[in-house]
């Protein structure tokens, strides 16, 4: 009787291990997604003072690339 409550114990501590965990990933991912977009702007407004575009015509560039290459980067890695 006391393995099952000492096994209850351990399933516990492990279930909120993995809920804490969950919740930092998370955390950095959502850090990451926005440092990612931060970056993006940046480099779209480069682009266009650079190259002396139209932002929007970057902007659809630069998320055609975005999309590629995560395709790429799936397939490679599927």
């Amino acid at each position: 009787m006391s393995d099952l409550i000492e096994n209850e114990k351990t399933v516990a501590d492990l279930s909120a291990r993995v809920a804490a965990l969950e919740s930092k990933l998370s955390d950095y991912a959502s850090t990451l997604y926005a440092y990612n977009k931060i970056n993006n702007v940046l480099l779209m407004q480069t682009l266009a003072t650079v190259e002396n575009r139209d932002m929007e015509q970057i902007r659809g560039n630069v998320e055609k690339y975005i999309a590629d290459f995560k395709q790429e980067f799936l397939n490679t890695n599927s």
